[in-house]
């Protein structure tokens, strides 16, 4: 598992810097927070395709390293375009180097159990390591475009990307044991099939694609409304740092407890906690005060990714777990963009502090709207 958390840790950081650097980046350039949204748009918008396919593939693959790899090094020829192209050709950049983004999160995830001797053990581990590179990734970004441009840390995603893609090479992944696999086109069908009839699947999948697509527009409104209290947009990378925090001293205080309960029922309560704590934030009247309540934020959500990739392993068989993860992957990161893209819209009118609001109502109703729709209507696989 070692060299599985060097590579996923530093394929993971690098993108959980692409939101805020190019962000700032396209604001640097045209000034204008419609292109910013457009830009994570174009970014996550293709795994919403690619996502199925890619999990599909990659359940089948003999060489599933080899995929992962490539996937990075896309990400870091893209970076290194967008440190050099004007601001309309930023779009494009981002558009390709989002084609394979399922893989940095469902595609090294679906990995775990073919690496770990001690699964819940393991998968707490990949969890803290997404909240690890989710602090590190926006306040490393944050601070890079303040100290020296959001070129220069578009730059760094390149360089780190370039380095997960050399880490995750030197991966010896067991082969899935030997049996007859459908065509892609059926493989495909049953992975999505399977996805939309498990009911807890279903309804914690919800749950986390439409709080996560809420939390697209909150990426855009952040840096404004940072910069109403009177601080530098590029500080929004500080709130994100602190909210994951938050996130990890929660998970790092309540894993061992986490298997006593259903992981969906987790993931609908600390959806529904995070958007009762995100209506708070609008009321922050200084930067510090917001930084609290980002904390506190965080230790409302830190459980839902961990639960998360609980209910993907506990109700899905191993051959289809690969196009699960990726699916649901490339589900969320589909809804990031929508938010993403609807948050630039809705700022050319609305004040980012309406922004917010609206984000935090998205959270309580995807965690309704899981709960409502995990009761389940068959018997449900569960891993053993």
């Amino acid at each position: 598992m070692g060299r599985y958390l060097w590579a996923a840790g530093l394929a993971r950081l690098a993108d959980e810097m692409v939101a805020v650097a190019v962000v700032l980046l396209a604001l640097a350039r045209s000034g204008s927070p419609v292109l910013s949204g457009a830009v994570i748009a174009a970014y996550t918008v293709p795994s919403i395709l690619s996502g199925p396919l890619l999990g599909a593939w990659l359940d089948r693959a003999r060489r599933p390293v080899a995929a992962l790899a490539a996937n990075q090094f896309v990400l870091a020829a893209m970076a290194v375009a967008m440190v050099f192209a004007p601001a309309p050709w930023l779009v494009p950049a981002a558009f390709v180097a989002g084609i394979t983004l399922p893989m940095t999160s469902g595609g090294f995830t679906s990995l775990v159990p073919r690496l770990a001797t001690d699964l819940p053990k393991a998968t707490s581990q990949d969890a803290l390591l997404f909240n690890a590179a989710a602090i590190a990734g926006p306040g490393l970004a944050g601070v890079l475009s303040t100290v020296a441009s959001p070129a220069v840390a578009v730059a760094v995603v390149a360089a780190l990307s370039l380095a997960g893609g050399l880490c995750t090479t030197a991966l010896h992944v067991p082969p899935h044991p030997p049996g007859d696999h459908p065509s892609l086109r059926a493989a495909i069908k049953k992975g999505l099939r399977h996805l939309a009839t498990t009911a807890p699947l279903r309804g914690a999948t919800i749950a986390s694609v439409v709080g996560y697509g809420s939390v697209g527009m909150l990426a855009t409104a952040l840096p404004l409304h940072v910069g109403a209290l009177g601080v530098d947009g590029d500080q929004a990378g500080v709130v994100w740092a602190v909210f994951e925090v938050g996130a990890v001293g929660c998970l790092l205080v309540v894993r061992r407890w986490l298997h006593l309960w259903r992981p969906e029922r987790v993931v609908f309560t600390t959806v529904a906690l995070y958007g009762v704590t995100l209506a708070l934030w609008p009321l922050a009247p200084h930067f510090p005060v917001l930084l609290v309540l980002a904390l506190v934020s965080g230790l409302a959500q830190g459980p839902v990714l961990t639960a998360t990739i609980t209910a993907r392993q506990r109700y899905t068989p191993g051959a289809l777990l690969g196009q699960v993860s990726t699916t649901g992957a490339s589900l969320k990161i589909g809804a990031y963009a929508v938010g993403a893209a609807g948050g630039g819209a809705l700022l050319a009118t609305w004040s980012p502090t309406s922004v917010i609001l609206l984000v935090a109502a998205g959270q309580l109703v995807g965690a309704s709207l899981g709960a409502v729709t995990s009761r389940p209507t068959r018997t449900v696989y569960v891993t053993p």
